[in-house]
């Protein structure tokens, strides 16, 4: 990325080494012309994951630095580079795990994105598209859940736990839903059957009376350390439990004693597992924006922040002060 300079004309936050949300840096640079199989993409909304943390403070190794973190965003394609036949300025695109989000601006090769429907709007597609994603495959390839189902989602406020209990719920799912505070409850009891606050009350007892002693067919967890082990109980035997993501940091391992005591079926999944292909991805994205157009999601939740603002925008992730998708605005 050069140069990094107060005279180039568009915006972008990289960082010079990893460390808190303040290595986050907001600065300018130069975008030439998309080379061969590139196009130049102006973004109008970039998604903040929680993976992208990860690669902020070291967790994820970085190449080279600068680096620019995100991994997700929507945008118009304003240039085409040479053979690029599959896309034309003036397509809404969105995209999936190509790092460098960032940016107002960025060059990027076709493979990775997809179109988006003309009546979903680019800040839509940007809340919905990584984090829709996985909503899909835990749903629809990892546990799937059907009419009957018994599901548990922690973090139901958040990016993915609100569109995965919203989903879950549209499929004829029975969802419970967990939040860190009580001052999330308001937030989530619209679209969960249940809403249980783990600063007030204990998992395990509430949810085991809910479910009148049977306990729950899966669990969702992206919290990690401070759910996962807790949520065990819960589970029905033969059920699933589904690890994926690590909020609170990682969990201790589930011993195999455990696991084959009441048959529990423990997954970790990679999202990219179940997007092998440029069409797996097209099609799954298209059931994604299905779900959104038929109103599953509801009125979609987002905390927008200035693209300048990341450092802050992290800060409140990680602290847990955000609600729904976090939208980073150039």
């Amino acid at each position: 990325m050069e140069p990094l300079s107060a005279a180039a004309p568009t915006g972008v936050v990289y960082m010079q080494a990893p460390g808190p949300p303040s290595v986050l840096v907001y600065g300018r640079e130069e975008i030439g012309a998309p080379g061969p199989g590139q196009v130049r993409v102006r973004q109008a909304a970039i998604g903040v994951n929680f993976v992208d943390t990860y690669f902020r403070n070291g967790s994820f190794a970085v190449a080279s630095f600068p680096f620019v973190p995100g991994v997700e965003a929507a945008g118009t394609i304003e240039a085409v580079g040479p053979d690029v036949t599959s896309f034309r300025v003036g397509d809404r695109v969105a995209y999936h795990f190509v790092v460098g989000a960032y940016a107002e601006v960025r060059l990027m090769p076709t493979n990775g994105l997809v179109r988006i429907p003309d009546d979903i709007s680019l800040a839509q597609a940007a809340a919905v598209t990584t984090k829709g994603l996985m909503a899909w495959a835990l749903l629809r390839r990892i546990y799937p859940v059907q009419a009957g189902s018994v599901v548990l989602v922690h973090a139901a406020g958040g990016g993915v736990g609100s569109l995965t209990a919203r989903w879950a719920r549209a499929l004829g799912a029975t969802v419970i839903g967990t939040v860190g505070t009580a001052a999330k409850l308001a937030a989530v009891q619209p679209y969960l059957d249940y809403a249980v606050a783990l600063d007030q009350e204990d998992l395990a007892a509430r949810v085991l009376k809910i479910t009148a002693g049977q306990g729950v067919d899966v669990v969702y967890d992206g919290v990690g350390q401070a759910t996962f082990n807790a949520s065990v109980p819960v589970v029905k035997p033969g059920g699933t439990l589904v690890l994926y993501g690590s909020s609170s940091g990682r969990p201790q391992p589930l011993t195999p004693a455990v696991l084959a005591q009441r048959q529990l079926t423990v997954v970790s999944p990679v999202l990219g597992t179940y997007l092998p292909t440029q069409a797996a991805l097209e099609q799954a994205a298209a059931d994604v924006y299905a779900a959104l157009q038929q109103g599953w999601f509801g009125e979609l939740t987002t905390q927008n922040y200035p693209l300048a603002e990341a450092a802050r925008a992290h800060a409140d992730l990680e602290a847990r002060r955000t609600t729904g998708s976090v939208l980073l605005l150039p």
